[in-house]
């Protein structure tokens, strides 16, 4: 019974909606959309590691926000809060490169986020 119970607890939260993973979803499908494009048009992976840097700064500066604002929220300074973000922008940016690298070859795509 208490499975079942917390089950439904858990499957309520996940239907509310977590801002930062919509953030992060939102900067995440931003860079597939930008790594399809390059695909595409077989960018060399130098210009796609120029374009992804400088990719989606409105979604990148949302999610930077919502993390910065989570992070000062368990009492991290200002500057640890926009470090912490940095390096988890920075992982995605890194994680989206390395993909684009393995599949500029073949032509492959990613599929973005539901």
């Amino acid at each position: 019974m208490i499975t079942v119970i917390a089950t439904a607890l858990l499957s309520l939260a996940s239907m509310k909606g977590d801002a930062m993973d919509t953030a992060r979803k939102a900067f995440n499908n931003c860079l597939i959309e930008t790594h399809n494009t390059a695909v595409s048009e077989k960018a060399s992976p130098s210009d796609f590691i120029k374009t992804s840097d400088a990719a989606c700064p409105t979604q990148r500066a949302a999610y930077k926000e919502i993390l910065v604002k989570s992070e000062r929220s368990y009492g991290s300074s200002q500057a640890d809060a926009e470090k912490f973000a940095a390096e988890e922008i920075q992982m995605i940016v890194d994680s989206i490169v390395s993909t684009f690298n393995e599949n500029v070859e073949n032509g492959a795509k990613l599929t973005p986020e539901k």
